[in-house]
């Protein structure tokens, strides 16, 4: 299958000027918080519904569906031309005839359109009964098929074919669950598990569903996060070395001192090198797994919350930018003091900044004590505001790999098809704030010209940037390399429309030119041949 929108491979061009984004929205959540970038750079997001956020961080269009005793979408991925998965679940019940005790939660399955008009959906009952069934996590398959799986360590996968009809059902026999299934080149799946004292565990599994082989590592209390596909068939891993199962009302102990690592492993599950990252004061938060992409440039950026010192309790969002080794190129944070913030989904955008949503908690506008925010970088990760800098050390682990055995059980599941309505909702009832100030609500932004372009591009290493206006203030222009290092900085005069630039001593590649006003950074990808 074709790798359509940006966060499942899909390079659209880029925008005339990149902008920062950092929006706080008044509306419910959804599980993920998950990001889509559309072909137009606008953003499918759910967020108390499905919605449309354009590149400056506004909502565009909002709709949702009801009936069908379902939940609101939960999570999403791209699965075709204007096509989309989703999950969600059915609305809670007795998980046995008179039974009061559980809840019974059926997973749900569905398309839409990038509008949020609902194209299919079924629920899936399972034999032997999964009592919560709530999907945790969605994968689209080379064959426009599904897998789902269960989220809060309900330990069940379901696959599904391009008609939404189940495929397989399996149930793990353990006190762990999923946390992603990703499919490989070939057809095979890689699956992250977190199992009760048997640390981070992946596992290769056939098309199937059938283990291949599963090994623990970072052992007792290790858990897994994310994984990356590589080329050469390795697999780049993500998690934290320990874990905490107190409330954010208990002290954490002085031993736990978990790590955020990257580790990378061969197709054999053998691990090859490993990266672990740790603040002299605070301590990362467990309790939301860490995200990693890739970048445009080929390098990985890693999403993380650092939480609070002494409770388990989360504190500020981490982006780091790594190059293919692990090895560290930067890392960021941004937020307000007297505010907290936990850090969900991360998307490379396509004009090379990155993209990150999470929920932020303290004394936020309408009385509200916490509300869902996108918040969007330049390409080096720099924030418009609120900037800060918690500095990492960079720790050389030795994990190693120990082989398990897990009892798995085939299930039964039949797809039954839940017939909703769609309502388009006016995006003015959802209120977006200025996470700058959080003091009001924003007015409509006017559509705004592009402050530069560059002629030709690519070239030869000689080209003009020009300014559509005479430049109202002093600014200056900043060139940069695919790996973030500065190369050189030249002042712009009030006045200026055009500014020529020779880049031909730097030699071919991709470089970055940043234009700083009184108004902000705008940026622009150059390529020199």
């Amino acid at each position: 299958m074709p790798n359509l929108y940006r966060n499942s491979g899909y390079l659209p061009m880029p925008p005339a000027c990149a902008t920062y984004i950092q929006m706080v929205y008044q509306s419910a959540t959804s599980y993920s918080l998950d990001l889509i970038e559309l072909p137009s750079h606008s953003i499918l997001t759910a967020l108390g519904g499905n919605l449309r956020v354009s590149d400056e961080g506004y909502i565009q269009n909002a709709s949702f569906f009801y009936g069908g005793e379902t939940s609101l979408v939960q999570t999403f991925r791209a699965a075709g031309v204007n096509e989309f998965y989703f999950t969600a679940s059915t609305v809670p019940a007795p998980c046995e005839p008179g039974s009061t005790a559980l809840s019974l939660f059926r997973p749900v399955l569905g398309k839409m359109d990038s509008l949020g008009a609902m194209l299919q959906m079924k629920r899936y009952v399972v034999e032997p009964a999964v009592c919560y069934g709530v999907p945790g996590g969605l994968e689209v398959t080379a064959d426009k098929g599904a897998l789902t799986w269960g989220r809060d360590r309900n330990f069940f996968a379901l696959r599904v074919d391009s008609a939404l009809e189940p495929v397989w059902s399996k149930q793990v026999v353990a006190p762990g669950g999923f946390n992603f299934i990703k499919e490989l080149p070939g057809g095979d799946l890689l699956a992250g598990i977190n199992l009760d004292s048997a640390g981070a565990v992946v596992a290769r599994m056939d098309a199937d569903g059938n283990f291949l082989w599963v090994k623990s590592y970072i052992r007792p209390k290790g858990f897994v996060h994310d994984a990356l596909i590589e080329s050469d068939s390795s697999f780049i891993i993500t998690g934290v070395t320990d874990t905490s199962g107190l409330n954010f009302f208990q002290t954490l102990l002085s031993t736990f001192q978990p790590k955020l690592f990257m580790m990378k492993l061969n197709g054999d599950g053998e691990v090859q090198w490993c990266r672990g990252w740790i603040n002299s004061t605070y301590r990362w938060y467990t309790g939301t797994p860490s995200r990693i992409v890739r970048t445009l440039d080929d390098s990985y950026a890693l999403l993380a919350t650092l939480g609070m010192p002494a409770n388990n309790l989360e504190y500020r969002p981490i982006l780091m930018k790594t190059d293919a080794n692990g090895d560290t190129l930067w890392t960021r944070s941004v937020g307000a003091n007297g505010y907290i913030y936990m850090a969900r989904t991360l998307l490379p955008y396509s004009d090379g900044g990155y993209m990150f949503s999470g929920i932020v908690q303290g004394d936020l506008p309408g009385g509200n004590t916490g509300l869902c925010y996108i918040m969007k970088t330049d390409s080096l990760g720099h924030f418009g505001c609120q900037e800060q800098h918690y500095p990492m050390q960079t720790l050389d682990l030795f994990p190693m790999d120990s082989s398990l055995t897990l009892t798995v059980v085939d299930g039964l599941a039949t797809g039954t098809s839940i017939f909703v309505n769609d309502s388009i909702v006016d995006p003015d009832l959802f209120i977006e704030y200025d996470a700058c100030t959080f003091a009001t609500s924003l007015p409509p932004r006017m559509e705004r010209r592009p402050p530069m372009s560059i002629r030709p591009n690519p070239n030869t290493g000689r080209f003009t940037v020009v300014f559509p206006d005479p430049l109202m203030a002093e600014s200056y222009y900043s060139v940069y390399d695919t790996m973030g290092k500065l190369l050189y900085q030249r002042p712009l005069p009030a006045g200026q429309e055009t500014e020529e630039v020779d880049l031909s001593r730097f030699g071919p590649g991709t470089y970055e030119i940043n234009f700083t006003s009184p108004d902000g950074v705008c940026h622009e990808r150059v390529v020199v041949e």
